[in-house]
């Protein structure tokens, strides 16, 4: 114990010795200047460059674009203003939820309230002879937009694509954290993080290495789904409530559970969606019933107060 308590103040002095005085800040705002005035003065160029560059090429450099720029702000903000409120979880989602909103309104302050439909790369989007592919060798031959699986028109971006890219990032999240030391020093710094810091682990530092990644992920989200709902500052609050009810009902605790969550999410609202077309028969009704488009969200947050009511934890949440 007092070997601890002496980490922790060796911590605490070698923070106070950092902290007066450092670069950092000198040269990241030195960089964030000349990036910007580059920008400008090439602004021209750049944008000619982009516009000539193949459809493939330019959405996967905006994918990489968008995550980095995602990364670099999440990292900036953690920073800056999360990092004084980890005593204080209830304080953190009220200040990213307003800063959500905060962002929104600055961008539609200088941009207006842009909305864009974002065409999807070449490769996901060939038509004509040999469409649609009944192979996924004549998918690659002649990158069509839709594929026959199963006595079914499945489409190759919405229902292959995007679905590959969750996989991959689920995948990868769950090695992260349960095969690598970062992530056993994560979930160690989540559960006692004096006790890290006592180990001589910058704790903070960890947390931004969480939170930055976090917010790149959901700038790439941003670009995944903008061919298929659109490009427009409010995307993200339409799939809000959505993410939050998926939490809940896989458990907060839990990161499979919050894949189990989201999957059931979709399928419900799938299912409402199409079966709401022709109708759905049921049992004590005499015709089929058809819901209206008002109870396409509603039933996802029928399903959370149910699940809830019977596992109060969601469905791999546990108590802590």
């Amino acid at each position: 114990m007092g070997l601890a308590l002496v980490g922790i103040e060796q911590r605490k002095t070698a923070a106070l010795i950092e902290g007066r005085f450092s670069w950092r800040p000198i040269a990241l705002s030195a960089a964030v200047l000349v990036l910007g005035l580059l920008l400008f003065l090439f602004n021209d160029p750049i944008t000619e460059f982009l516009l000539n560059m193949n459809t493939d090429a330019r959405f996967f450099l905006a994918m990489a674009v968008a995550a980095l720029t995602g990364l670099a702000l999440g990292a900036m903000i953690e920073k800056s203003m999360i990092r004084p409120l980890y005593d204080r979880p209830i304080y953190q989602i009220m200040l990213t939820l307003g800063l959500g909103f905060i962002l929104i309104e600055v961008v539609q302050a200088i941009w207006g309230r842009p909305g864009f439909n974002l065409p999807k790369a070449d490769i996901f989007s060939g038509t004509g002879e040999g469409c649609p592919a009944t192979s996924f060798s004549e998918l690659l031959e002649n990158q069509c937009s839709t594929i026959m699986l199963f006595d079914g028109r499945v489409r190759t971006y919405n229902e292959i694509f995007i679905i590959l890219i969750g996989a991959v990032v689920l995948i990868g999240v769950w090695l992260l954290l349960q095969r690598t030391r970062i992530g056993m020093t994560i979930r160690a710094g989540v559960q006692d993080s004096e006790m890290v810091e006592a180990l001589g682990i910058n704790v903070r530092r960890v947390f931004t290495f969480v939170f930055a990644p976090g917010v790149g992920l959901a700038s790439l989200g941003g670009i995944l789904a903008a061919p298929s709902i659109g490009l427009s500052p409010e995307m993200g609050t339409r799939l809000l409530l959505l993410a939050l009810i998926a939490l809940a009902i896989g458990g907060l605790t839990s990161f499979p559970g919050a894949a189990a969550g989201a999957v059931l999410v979709g399928l419900l609202l799938q299912f409402i969606i199409k079966y709401g077309q022709i109708g759905i028969n049921l049992p004590f009704l005499e015709e089929p019933f058809k819901p209206s488009p008002p109870l396409v969200p509603a039933s996802t947050v029928l399903l959370m107060v149910i699940l809830l009511l019977i596992l109060p934890h969601g469905l791999f949440g546990r108590k802590e």
